[in-house]
């Protein structure tokens, strides 16, 4: 497996960011891959920290059978794959499955020729008889195990490559960061082998080690301040938006134009000017979206203020409140909910009327029940002029006994109207409130369309960055 196969398999043009779970019971485990799905983390690892392996067995079923299509591996404390891999098989033959086993040590001897790797060789024979087909995670140069001279970590590196589907490095000890100039010797030593990182990476420091590591193995680095056991939701969103920005760049699809554009979240220079007349939108907000890395960070941006667990569905209205909101809806790890136009619902639906940005009265529909009472709907919607379309989103979904936990958009334009929004309901947008970006949002025009080029924005093709 390659470094983009390895990508390919977790849909992510950054690291795989894999949240390692110390587990004490069932329900805290959990509780804490419900945390890490509903950030958007690519899988999670489970580990015994504080008992023996024995015990987490039965966890690990447990846990499968609670989040089926859930990512899962396994960190079996102080063992080798010669005891893990016959686990796996018997777990695999009932049904257990478990995607990834990532050991501390394995076994790699830098200073061996590849036929002298006696121990490796055993753990490789264990695997291919116990009939596990998850991925290996190994290893190599790892915090308390035996020390490997920095002059030895391309070599180690290199040789760990041929024995494992993911090479495995540390920092030296627990939370602490690795070296930089360790990472990228074993990113040599790799070659276009799968690199992964297991400790000390941090919302910080993550995008410094990106163009290197394909995956990040992290619990300190994401847990509440001083807890072991606990994943803290927002430090988690930290570093999955720092790993996604870093892996948008890495593919070319970041424009240094944008570096010259003005002012705090300057990727709204990329909003295009209206060129129809007046019965349009007066600008085109959807131009964002067309750049992986601009896309990624206005969603960044707009999700920043909730916790999932303050949301139960998100809403987006139709047509473009779709493309924002479906993506917050994956980002969140819930539910989507449309509000369409009239007409478009083939099921019983509620309709109530409004007067939308252009002075057209309108109705807005949404199936009917869309959710029980007390649901906790995000209202999402591509941008608020006057009001008129989210004023008919909170009377639907209100109406329905739902709700309202806010509501996401690019822009609040600031009138009467719109400011009893921000009075009633926690608002997200990607433009600051009392920003310049504001103010000539407000003016419905923006300095940057007197040299706005579409051109500047577009994400290079593959041939390109050759």
């Amino acid at each position: 497996m390659n470094r983009m196969q390895f990508r390919r398999l977790f849909k992510t043009a950054g690291p795989a960011v894999l949240p390692v779970i110390h587990v004490r019971d069932t329900v805290q485990a959990c509780r804490n891959a419900s945390v890490a799905i509903e950030a958007g983390a690519q899988g999670v690892f489970l580990i015994n920290h504080d008992f023996p392996r024995e015990e987490l067995v039965p966890i690990l079923g447990e846990v499968r059978a609670r989040f089926p299509s859930l990512w899962l591996g396994v960190n079996f404390l102080a063992v080798t794959g010669r005891d893990a891999f016959p686990v796996l098989g018997r777990l695999q033959a009932e049904g257990v499955e478990i995607d990834a086993y990532w050991a501390d040590d394995a076994r790699i001897d830098e200073r061996a020729a590849t036929d002298g790797q006696i121990e490796a060789a055993a753990i490789a024979a264990a695997r291919e008889e116990s009939g596990w087909t998850g991925l290996y995670f190994g290893g190599t140069a790892f915090k308390k195990q035996r020390p490997v001279a920095p002059a030895d970590h391309e070599t180690a590196a290199r040789t760990a490559a041929g024995w494992m589907d993911a090479v495995t490095t540390s920092g030296v000890a627990t939370g602490r960061a690795a070296d930089r100039a360790k990472i990228a010797a074993f990113r040599r030593g790799c070659g276009d082998a799968p690199l992964a990182l297991a400790s000390g990476v941090t919302p910080e420091n993550a995008a410094g080690y990106a163009p290197e590591v394909d995956a990040m193995l992290v619990a300190t680095g994401v847990n509440r301040p001083g807890d072991f056991y606990e994943i803290d939701p927002a430090r988690l969103r930290r570093l999955l938006a720092a790993t996604r920005s870093a892996g948008a760049a890495g593919a070319g699809t970041a424009p240094a134009a944008c570096a010259d554009l003005p002012g705090e979240r300057a990727y709204l220079g990329a909003m295009a000017p209206n060129v129809k007349g007046e019965t349009f939108a007066w600008l085109d907000p959807s131009t964002l979206y067309i750049n992986a890395a601009m896309f990624q960070a206005v969603v960044d941006d707009l999700v920043a203020p909730f916790d999932a667990a303050d949301v139960d569905v998100v809403a987006g209205f139709d047509a473009m409140g779709f493309v924002l909101g479906s993506a917050i809806a994956v980002r969140l790890g819930k539910g989507f909910l449309t509000l369409r136009k009239a007409g478009k619902l083939p099921v019983e639906a509620d309709t109530v009327e409004f007067v939308n940005y252009s002075g057209r009265t309108q109705q807005m529909e949404m199936r009917t029940p869309a959710f029980r009472p007390g649901t906790r709907v995000l209202l999402v919607d591509q941008w608020v002029e006057t009001g008129g379309t989210m004023d008919a989103g909170v009377r639907l979904v209100e109406g329905q006994g739902g709700v309202v936990a806010g509501i996401a958009t690019v822009c609040i334009e600031e009138n009467e109207r719109t400011r009893a929004f921000r009075e009633r309901y926690r608002c997200s947008t990607s433009v600051p409130p009392g920003s310049e970006w504001q103010r000539q949002c407000n003016a419905q025009r923006l300095d940057t369309f007197e040299r706005y080029d579409p051109a500047v924005y577009f994400p290079e093709t593959a041939a390109s960055a050759r």
